[in-house]
């Protein structure tokens, strides 16, 4: 990280391996000197998109907080696993997924049906 003024201080594959090794947890990986550009790298640790050490992609979330000193960019390593998981279970909350024993009851009842097959 340099002190250069103007310059970001941020250590990317340092925050990254940070996060990684306390999931769940926030990481401080530097101080941007703008809010735009502090949100234009938090949209890129989410998608992991030109910052490698963030991949893959939402894995990590990300946030901003202004300070005195400029604007802080805060990561949070979340295990792949578990952002699944919570993605599923947000889409069965939603309607937009059906649960494991509908999912079922349907593959059983297109075993017993005779396939269709197109003319």
């Amino acid at each position: 990280m340099s002190g250069i003024k103007g310059q970001p201080r941020v250590d990317h594959k340092h925050a990254a391996q940070q996060a990684r090794e306390m999931p769940g947890q926030w990481v401080l990986a530097g101080t941007y000197g703008s809010s735009v550009s502090a949100k234009h790298a938090a949209n890129q640790v989410r998608t992991g998109e030109r910052l490698p050490a963030y991949r893959p992609a939402r894995s990590f979330r990300a946030r901003t907080e202004v300070t005195q000193n400029g604007v802080d960019l805060w990561v949070c390593y979340v295990a792949p696993s578990d952002q699944h998981t919570r993605d599923f279970h947000e889409s069965i909350t939603s309607g937009l997924t059906e649960d494991l024993d509908a999912f079922s009851r349907r593959l059983e009842q297109r075993g017993t049906e005779p396939t269709a097959r197109p003319a």
